[in-house]
Parts: C-alpha cells; sequence; structure tokens
C-alpha cells in the first residue's frame, strides 16, 4: 500500500472544548476519524493518525488502534494527503487528491472557504511551508500557493472541503454530512455548553460510511 492518510488530530474531548461545543461534541469528531478512516479504506489508502502522545490513551476509546489505525511512524513510502481532525471527510475529495497526485502533482490542495486549507498534500522537501503559514489567517492558501508556485511546484487544486471552527460553521454545512454524522450535528448544535460526564463514541458508528459532502455551501 502506498496511499496514506495523516489525520492530524487532538483527541476528541479536547476538540470539542476548544470548539466550544459541549460534551457531545466529541462524539462529532470522534465520528469524524472514522468516517475518514472509511473514505481511506475505500480509496486504498491507509489511516495515519497524528495525535499528541498524552491524547493517545483517549483516542483507543475513540478509535480502536487496529491494522487500518496506526500511530505516525518516522517517514511514509508512496503519497500522503493530509487532513486536520475538524475537517469534514470528503472521499471524493481524498480520491481526486491521490489520482492527482499519482497523475504527477507536487502539490495538492483543497482551499477552505475562509481562506484557509483543509487538505494538502507536499513533496517532503516542501513540508516546511506550512510551518512558515500563520494559523487561522484567511491568506493561508493563497501564501501557500505563492510559496509552491516559487518553487516552480505542478500544484493541482481540488473541490473544497470546510472545516468547523465553531457552532455557526457547523450550522451552515451540517445537512450536507451523510446521514450519522448529520444527527450527531443536530445533538451538538441543539445541546447546551456541559463538559460532564463523557460519552464514547457508540459502537453502532464505527461502521460511519464516508460523507457525500463535495464543497462548503455559497455565501
Amino acid at each position: 500500500m502506498n496511499r496514506y492518510l495523516v489525520l492530524f488530530a487532538r483527541e476528541p474531548r479536547r476538540e470539542a472544548r476548544e470548539k466550544g461545543f459541549g460534551a457531545r461534541g466529541a462524539d462529532l469528531f470522534a465520528g469524524f476519524a472514522v468516517a475518514w478512516r472509511e473514505a481511506a479504506r475505500r480509496c486504498g489508502a491507509r489511516l495515519i493518525l497524528a495525535t499528541p502522545p498524552e491524547d493517545r490513551a483517549a483516542w483507543r476509546h475513540f478509535l480502536p488502534e487496529n491494522e487500518d489505525a496506526l500511530w505516525i511512524p518516522s517517514a511514509l513510502p508512496g503519497h500522503a494527503v493530509l487532513v486536520g481532525g475538524d475537517v469534514a471527510p470528503s472521499r471524493s475529495a481524498l480520491g481526486e487528491a491521490f489520482a492527482a497526485l499519482e497523475r504527477g502533482a507536487d502539490a495538492v490542495i483543497a482551499p477552505a472557504a475562509d481562506g484557509g486549507v483543509s487538505l494538502v498534500a507536499l513533496r517532503y522537501g516542501d513540508a516546511k511551508l506550512l510551518a512558515s503559514l500563520a494559523p487561522r489567517q484567511r491568506c493561508v492558501a493563497l501564501q501557500l500557493k505563492r510559496a509552491l508556485a516559487a518553487r516552480g511546484r505542478r500544484l493541482v487544486l481540488v473541490h473544497c472541503v470546510p472545516d468547523v471552527d465553531g457552532r455557526r460553521s457547523l450550522g451552515s454545512f451540517f445537512r450536507r454530512l451523510g446521514t450519522a454524522l448529520r444527527a450527531l450535528a443536530r445533538r451538538v448544535l441543539d445541546s447546551r455548553l456541559d463538559y460532564g460526564p463523557q460519552s464514547i463514541l457508540s459502537p453502532a458508528l464505527l461502521s460511519l460510511p464516508p460523507s457525500g459532502l463535495r464543497a462548503p455551501p455559497s455565501a
């Protein structure tokens, strides 16, 4: 196997708190990870989970470690696509990215509606470009495109994939998620900010299908 999806994600409860959600937000972000894992499987790729060491124990509850989900090693052979744990799963965008890489693209970007980047694939030698970008800025995608052009890289853009910045952004696209993820999103939007006893993703949701989401709604 020479296709890898690298999911950069904090454990779901930390992610939920960061986004201003209550306890139910953990199930939503765990559901995103499960759906990305399934999207990777359907694209013939392996999921690699990149998470802080202190978050690994929590992830084993939400995404049981097995042959389909590994902790990131020092190097990956083949093609790797990177996404964040707050990005809505999209098998079509992932498939487009791998296809572009295999046709000879040097880099692939899925721009976010807010000017950021929600999915990216770069040459190993260009990876440091990501560290030079200021997070949460509306010109991240533009800066990265300019930096790649300056290096003479062949860049391919795939369709926009939205990410969750808070309740408003989740509410703007939750109807376009798959049925199971949409139900989780609805619970999050209906819940109050409550960090009481944490829920663990239901085993029934571990077989979530990938989202059919293709792009954020028009402004």
